[in-house]
């Protein structure tokens, strides 16, 4: 019986192994242990440590057993974990330590370690020893680094991505006196996709690389965060102090300074940016708010042409917030049928008569609001559902022409593009497919493509060139300057609508003979010699619509022609 106790009998389920046997398998795992173990005093002292620990540690076994635990913890997590071994010492019911954390090798350079530390107790419950063991998770701990940084981090620039510099911008809110005052630069690059188009994304890398290492040179003495938020858009966050520049001097050193030219392959490349800024007092200043506010101004200076800066303008928030929460709402709109066509009376102005119907969006949005067609384009482009409600919008009024037709009531249709509708590769295929019916002939079809659209814009002009062979084809915004009447010339346009400014520009007229009258009236034959009919917009009385009758324009609409109809409205009150 003696013997097998010795070598370790089964009895009842339980396994009973000699002291000297146990001891030996006990010294042959902690010697071959890949893992650091030590055993420490209750003071500390280090009273036996494995060879894994001296190679983690750099330091021999005798080194080690000169020293406390305390010794090899890293000085800014020693008070932690010092305080922690005192707890684990004196509460018996402190849990044992788990976390990870960093000791100090014997050359000075820092070890990640997940530590493990328990206290061994005598019969009496006191403690004897403690039982600290260390694995080494540098490599881990440096992969989860990279890992983070790169969560975190824009990879082309290095600079801090959106995400980080909400949580910076978060932080700063909190951390910075309440009376200071904090700018927000949201920056946006003008026209980049002709540098990538025109030169390749190498050069384009090259010149957003440039762009961030030329902000953070010039912001290197402020209190400030410099992000890229992605593509072409970039972010300043600045606490602004004694002798931080104002608002529009740091704009014209952004500015002046992106504008000097990067070489590559012995090219000169340069940037020049829109930027929206918002300012607040930190007090008043909420994340969300101050993010939506830049965005909002970078909008508004990108509206406004190339190398503009715009103040966010608190005033116009309510109706800013208004407008981003329909565009939002917009597909869904469109999904539930809350959308219509209304059709606008045209009028000959030789003869009163019915020229032509052109159609119009309304939005009976789910709270009340009547969208009318100018915002909902507007919408639509901020969306993304344009070229949706264009199909949309042609589908509903062509079939409602046809209805119309049938019953004897002969009327052009007009349909007027936004700039994203009539650049759109698919708008040629989509007037086809229209078409295909072949209920109507096309020519009873008008698209009207405004003139921003075309300048400029090779797959715009080649839409108009496709549609001119199929239907009839309108300019609209039209002011009339050099390049827009070449385009008379070049495409096929059969009408174009004047814009809305240059109109009220001649109705303003001081007197009959004003320099704006007599502009437009010399201008008239010229565009009519280009085989094109002349359409005004927004005429309010029979006077306006006689002035312009007398300088030889042919069409015109506005409310004194009466104001867009439904169509069940359209045949008792203009057929």
């Amino acid at each position: 019986m003696a013997e097998a106790e010795a070598e370790g009998a089964v009895a009842g389920g339980s396994y009973a192994v000699a002291p000297g046997i146990v001891q030996a398998r006990f010294d042959e795992v902690f010697a071959a242990s890949p893992i650091g173990i030590a055993f420490s005093d209750t003071g500390g002292r280090l009273v036996r440590v494995n060879p894994a620990l001296e190679r983690l540690l750099g330091f021999s076994a005798e080194e080690l057993l000169e020293k406390t635990v305390h010794d090899v913890f890293h000085p800014e997590d020693a008070d932690h974990l010092s305080a922690a071994y005192r707890e684990l010492i004196d509460e018996p019911d402190a849990k044992r330590i788990g976390d990870r954390r960093r000791l100090v090798r014997a050359d000075g350079a820092e070890v990640w370690v997940y530590l493990c530390a328990t206290v061994l107790r005598d019969g009496a419950g006191s403690p004897t020893d403690v039982v600290t063991m260390v694995e080494d998770i540098t490599e881990l701990h440096l992969l989860q680094e990279r890992f983070q940084h790169q969560a975190l981090h824009d990879a082309l620039t290095g600079l801090p991505n959106r995400q980080f510099f909400r949580s910076r911008l978060e932080t700063a809110l909190v951390k910075l006196p309440p009376a200071s005052r904090v700018a927000l630069y949201h920056l946006g690059l003008d026209g980049f996709e002709l540098i990538n188009d025109g030169l390749g994304y190498q050069a384009g890398d090259k010149l957003i690389k440039t762009v961030a290492r030329r902000l953070e040179q010039l912001l290197e003495n402020e209190e400030s965060i410099v992000a890229r938020f992605g593509g072409t858009e970039f972010a300043v966050l600045l606490w602004e102090q004694h002798g931080t520049p104002r608002v529009p001097d740091l704009v014209r050193e952004i500015n002046d300074l992106l504008a000097e030219p990067v070489y590559l392959s012995g090219r000169g490349i340069a940037a020049t940016a829109s930027i929206g800024v918002v300012h607040r007092r930190v007090g008043e200043a909420r994340t969300d708010d101050l993010l939506w506010s830049a965005d909002v101004a970078l909008r508004r200076a990108e509206a406004a042409g190339k190398r503009q800066w715009e103040l966010f303008d608190p005033d116009g928030a309510p109706e800013e917030r208004i407008e981003a929460r329909l565009a939002a709402v917009m597909p869904g709109g469109l999904e539930m049928g809350e959308f219509d066509v209304v059709y606008r009376p045209q009028l000959g102005l030789d003869d009163g008569e019915l020229a032509g119907l052109q159609a119009e969006l309304r939005w009976d949005t789910d709270d009340d609001r009547v969208i009318e067609h100018g915002q909902c384009q507007r919408l639509a482009e901020r969306s993304g559902v344009a070229l949706a409600l264009r199909d949309w919008v042609l589908r509903t009024a062509w079939r409602q022409l046809a209805e119309w037709h049938r019953e004897g009531h002969r009327v052009r249709l007009s349909v007027a593009l936004s700039p994203s509708q009539a650049g759109d590769p698919d708008l040629a295929a989509a007037v086809r497919d229209l078409l295909a019916g072949g209920e109507l002939e096309p020519h009873w079809l008008r698209l009207s493509v405004p003139v921003s659209a075309i300048t400029g814009d090779d797959e715009s002009m080649e839409n108009v060139r496709n549609l001119g062979n199929r239907v009839h084809v309108a300019l609209h915004d039209f002011r009339a300057s050099p390049v827009e009447l070449r385009l008379l010339r070049e495409l096929p346009i059969e009408s174009a609508r004047l814009a809305a400014d240059v109109v009220r520009l001649v109705h303003e007229a001081e007197f009959a003979e004003s320099a704006e009258v007599d502009a437009m009236r010399s201008l008239v034959p010229l565009i009519r010699s280009c085989g094109t009919r002349i359409w005004v917009p927004g005429l309010e009385t029979d006077h306006q619509a006689a002035h312009w009758r007398e300088m030889g324009c042919e069409v015109a609409e506005g409310p004194c022609f009466g104001e867009p109809l439904h169509a069940f409205e359209v045949p008792e009150r203009l057929f």
